[in-house]
């Protein structure tokens, strides 16, 4: 008999931190599921901690491939896995013990196709709890469309869901970084109704070695692309609901956002003008007369941007020596 649940995690470099979060997986008190281990050929001991416990219980099965990346596991682990629903979890973060319970119970209580939770931002030293919303939010369609291009009540990663099998109906993109935020747009035509609740049971932890914290230009020209095509296929779902100012709204935010991270960490001052020159090409003249939209300030960013580029990095690098919210943070982050 197939299981109920379905949770691919994806395995690389993560010796670690895998443990918990495989303990975390096993002490759940819903039993109903499979986890398909993808090890993405880490070259550490992870591959060797995976085969451990499927040893231990059979509910976990471990695929070993040569190393491909997140995405390529991730569809590895959906060829394979045979849950009605389906949960991805990131290697290195924890479960609370009724994570997949409470999933479950929302998606099935609200008749939705998606259900999601809140979570808990894990540092070395403190947490900081994420509510995502106020009380239980049901989301159709069309605010579903909204809220992704908001990116605070939605955001676009996997895991703190739970899908019906049949939302997904393609595979990750592969071959770039920041595939979810490509991917959930995709997937969203598949989605009529999303069900959200306030409860932080799942403990993300911050890596200084996780994507979202490696400022390579190929990573931020990725996060743009993956932008772009949200906001078209986001458009083109619900045009009525998703408005040219609210598309302009989102597609600037992330450009000014990429460019703000280039401006501020690559050190090559030539390497850093051009990277922040092809941010501004991939975004391509995409709602020029929505600018003046934007806020005052993403209005000022984006006009420094496209008018003066050298000019927007100095702004974006004398900004950031007095950004302490961030250089706090970014002291307590795990290896």
């Amino acid at each position: 008999m197939n299981p109920e649940i379905s949770v691919i995690i994806p395995v690389y470099k993560v010796e670690k931190y895998l443990k918990k979060c495989l303990e975390s997986v096993r002490n759940q008190t819903f039993t109903d599921w499979e986890c398909i281990l993808v090890d993405d050929g880490s070259p550490d001991g992870s591959g060797s901690i995976c085969d451990e416990f499927a040893r231990e219980d059979s509910r976990f099965r471990v695929i070993h491939r040569q190393n491909g990346g997140q995405s390529a596991a991730r569809n590895d682990g959906l060829k394979v896995c045979r849950g009605k629903y389906i949960s991805f979890v990131d290697s290195d973060d924890v479960l609370y013990e009724n994570y997949l319970s409470r999933l479950l119970e929302l998606l099935v209580s609200h008749d939705a196709d998606v259900s999601q939770i809140s979570m808990s931002i894990m540092f070395t030293t403190f947490k900081r709890q994420k509510h995502l919303v106020g009380s239980i939010t049901e989301l159709d369609r069309g605010r579903l469309a909204k809220e992704i291009l908001r990116g605070k009540l939605v955001p676009s990663y996997p895991w703190n869901k739970l899908f019906k099998r049949e939302v997904i109906d393609s595979p990750y993109k592969e071959g770039m970084v920041y595939e979810d935020i490509y991917t959930l747009a995709d997937w969203s035509k598949n989605i009529h109704k999303m069900v959200i609740s306030p409860e932080t049971l799942y403990y993300y932890r911050q890596r200084r070695s996780s994507t979202m914290h490696i400022d390579k230009v190929k990573n931020r020209h990725d996060y743009l692309k993956a932008i772009v095509h949200q906001v078209d296929v986001l458009k083109n779902m619900e045009p009525e609901t998703v408005s040219d100012d609210m598309a302009a709204k989102c597609l600037w935010k992330g450009v000014i956002h990429a460019a703000k991270k280039m401006a501020r960490n690559i050190k090559s001052p030539q390497e850093r003008y051009e990277a922040v020159c092809k941010v501004v090409e991939i975004a391509g003249n995409k709602y020029p007369g929505k600018l003046s939209n934007l806020g005052l300030k993403k209005w000022f960013r984006s006009n420094l941007l496209l008018k003066n580029p050298a000019a927007f990095i100095r702004l974006m690098r004398f900004v950031n020596l007095f950004d302490f919210h961030k250089q706090h943070s970014d002291a307590h982050l795990f290896d």
